[in-house]
């Protein structure tokens, strides 16, 4: 039970915290605009409060999250022998830990400087998003996003570099995304799908498209009802899975242990994104005339319907093969806020509680379960911390 108050201590704590500091930001700014100013800098106070804050919970986290023993046994093994216990860790990921551990830092500085990479990208990639920082904070620590952030930290890299990576294809700077898809393959090797997602946005759609991405949903949705069909594809897959790091995971999908390869999973971690996105969907026309100085709008509303389409057709599969779709999921959480703040703004108070009740549930709801069940695989959703 203390395990558990503590928890949702830390992750409440924080998330009001950096929502207010966020609410401020964007109040200050605002007033500024009105008055014929120009936007806030990046490093105001505020936003260098809310990095300190994200930081600082980051590195002092003990267990907390699925891989956090594995990043803890790398690093202690590179310090402690000079190489890793696994090999085929990418090779700008490696360098870094190679280089901090041979410092004799601390391992809470270790988590302490990717938390403080991926704040940093998030954080100016909303250089010019400010009024949805509350949203945001609210939606990472009581979401489902912080917990699993904490423990897959080359893909929470990623992740948040991939909403900068939008500004780039918006601009059609291809040899820049290509570079920067590049460096994030030197973190994680799954990027190399950035490379087809650039020609996302760029693909030409109907004019009256209205009801496209909820055919599109329900299509995918209705598919990974019934995984069988992706024996055929993986018959068709091969070494491409090799290549994605994805090789150990291809081959057990193609045994003969169904149990492991196909699940039925329909509960709230599932449904309250759905739920979310379909309020996305409905509201986006206005969304979009509302926040029309917001040119990558579009964009990333692409990128959040083809998250979810891919999450719920792989849904039903082992969870690994949903890995790569979930390379857009900042760019979902960042859609999701937009229309958080666009029904707070419009008073639309019902939907607006509804879609707050599918974004801030989950920590209260992992925490619950964690604390009925002590020897479950829940716990890793807890905070701990190595200081006591």
């Amino acid at each position: 039970m203390n395990e558990a108050l503590f928890s949702l201590v830390v992750y409440t704590a924080t998330a009001l915290v950096t929502a207010g500091l966020g609410w401020h930001v964007s109040r200050r700014e605002a007033d500024r605009l009105h008055s014929g100013g120009g936007e806030l800098p990046l490093l105001s106070w505020e936003i260098v409060m809310i990095a300190l804050v994200f930081i600082t919970v980051s590195s002092l986290r003990w267990l907390t999250s699925w891989d956090y023993n594995m990043y803890y046994g790398y690093y202690f093994s590179m310090q402690s022998l000079g190489e890793y216990s696994r090999e085929n860790f990418e090779p700008l990921f490696a360098l870094v830990t190679y280089a901090i551990s041979h410092l004799g830092a601390h391992f809470s500085i270790y988590f302490a400087f990717w938390a403080m990479i991926q704040i940093l990208l998030l954080l100016y990639a909303m250089r010019h998003r400010k009024a949805l920082l509350p949203w945001l904070a609210l939606c990472i620590f009581l979401g489902p996003y912080y917990i699993f952030w904490m423990g897959f930290i080359r893909q929470a890299i990623v992740e948040t570099m991939f909403v900068l990576m939008v500004e780039l294809i918006m601009r059609r700077k291809f040899w820049i995304y290509l570079l920067v898809t590049l460096v994030a393959m030197g973190i994680h090797r799954m990027c190399i799908l950035f490379i087809p997602l650039y020609f996302v946005p760029l693909i030409p759609m109907p004019k009256h498209r209205r009801w496209l991405p909820f055919g599109l949903l329900a299509l995918c949705f209705g598919l990974g009802c019934f995984p069988q069909w992706l024996r055929v594809l993986f018959d068709h897959l091969g070494r491409f899975a090799d290549l994605l790091g994805y090789g150990h995971y291809y081959r057990l999908f193609m045994s003969n242990d169904l149990e492991y390869a196909f699940r039925n999973i329909m509960g709230p971690a599932r449904l309250c994104p759905l739920l979310s996105c379909l309020l996305m969907m409905w509201y986006y026309p206005a969304m979009r005339s509302k926040f029309s100085q917001d040119p990558y709008i579009p964009a990333m509303f692409r990128f959040a319907v083809l998250y979810m389409c891919y999450i719920n057709l792989f849904a039903n599969t082992t969870q690994y093969l949903t890995r790569p779709g979930e390379l857009m999921r900042t760019v979902f959480l960042v859609m999701v806020c937009y229309t958080i703040h666009f029904l707070w703004r419009e008073r639309r108070w019902l939907p607006f509680i509804a879609i707050s009740l599918f974004s801030f549930y989950y920590v209260f709801y992992e925490m619950a379960k964690a604390y009925l069940s002590p020897s479950s695989i829940y716990v890793p959703a807890m905070y701990h911390t190595f200081l006591f």
